[in-house]
């Protein structure tokens, strides 16, 4: 927006380049008199009326007396082809300059106001809930479309509204718009910076919209979250996936195995980290046989110990190509904190 309103100012100072200088010229103000005849009589007449008037003003002229001179000025002025000298333009011509600069301006800023579009200088990154996909990209009769609107139009009269904010982040999510909750998450996650749970969904959606690449942010805001609460449910099943997809297995069973004990034990989420962490042993048990083969292999120099070896690695890659049962964006059911 502050780029928009620099490059209108610098037109309207190009704009200005042009008619200022006319006006501001020495002898702008006496241009309707035609020739220099004309010029020299026009400014023998202001100088008879400027004293004119100081005599009137000085109280050494009659009021009468002053109307006739006046009157006879003025007839003068009109036989030499001029308007009378108090109808002239005998105002200062910087007068005129600084009319015409701001009348300009604000004509300019008028004109935009009813033929532009001013809500579109308020950058997304600025203000996150007015994203494209607020206003495009969603058919306006959808009814989630519309709760989506008036949501935002709520979060716009009460912008410290968290649980709001939360919901809108979710609800971009929910229809797609990664770079909608991410915005989102990112205002959040600068107004609270050691909220855990904005850490977790943030990283969460990240890495959904990364297809299950943690690689980087998610990353780096999952280790934020532990550092700041290591028992986190989620930011541990966070931890697990990462390691599990990036080939860390006893990294992603180090994660689970501290998330276990703190879910219910007779919930969905204790199935979920249990078969998580069955497929993760499974995996690093893999690693292991595979290692072993290629160090026989690589010793012996036979081609079955190698097509062994490979045939191991290829088993365990298909098994790890199903991905935990902590998917991204699978893992809103675990909550935040210790679950009891």
């Amino acid at each position: 927006m502050t780029l928009f309103w620099l490059l209108a100012a610098g037109m309207v100072a190009v704009a200005l380049l042009f008619v200022l200088p006319p006006l501001l010229a020495p002898e702008a103000a006496g241009r309707r008199g035609g020739s220099p005849q004309a010029q020299a009589s026009l400014a023998v007449l202001r100088e008879q009326l400027a004293q004119l008037q100081a005599d009137h003003a000085g109280g050494r002229i009659a009021p009468d007396h002053y109307a006739q001179a006046r009157a006879e000025i003025e007839r003068r002025a009109l036989r030499e082809g001029c308007a009378a000298p108090d109808r002239l333009d005998t105002r200062p011509a910087p007068r005129w300059a600084l009319a015409v600069a701001l009348g300009l301006g604000a004509i300019s800023v008028g004109l935009y106001a009813a033929l532009g579009n001013p809500a579109a200088l308020t950058p997304a990154d600025a203000d996150p809930h007015a994203s494209p996909s607020a206003s495009a990209g969603h058919d306006p009769g959808d009814p989630m479309a519309e709760r989506l609107a008036g949501l935002i139009q709520h979060l716009q009269a009460h912008p410290d509204d968290t649980e709001g904010w939360t919901t809108l982040a979710h609800t971009y999510a929910t229809l797609g718009d990664f770079a909608g909750g991410a915005a989102t998450w990112a205002r959040m996650g600068a107004r609270a910076p050691q909220d855990s749970g904005v850490l977790a969904d943030w990283a969460d959606l990240l890495a959904t919209a990364a297809d299950g690449d943690f690689s980087g942010e998610p990353d780096r805001l999952i280790g934020r979250l532990l550092a700041l609460a290591p028992d986190d449910v989620k930011g541990l099943a966070l931890a697990g996936t990462s390691a599990f997809f990036r080939g860390d297995f006893h990294g992603a069973i180090d994660a689970w195995e501290r998330l276990l004990p703190l879910v219910d034990p007779d919930g969905p989420v204790h199935e979920q980290v249990q078969a998580s962490l069955a497929q993760a042993r499974r995996a690093a048990e893999g690693a292991a046989a595979d290692g072993r083969a290629a160090e026989g292999a690589a010793t012996d120099g036979g081609a079955a110990d190698r097509t062994a070896a490979d045939r191991a690695a290829a088993d365990r890659a298909a098994a790890g190509a199903e991905g935990p049962a902590f998917p991204p964006g699978a893992r809103a059911s675990g909550g935040r904190g210790r679950q009891d």
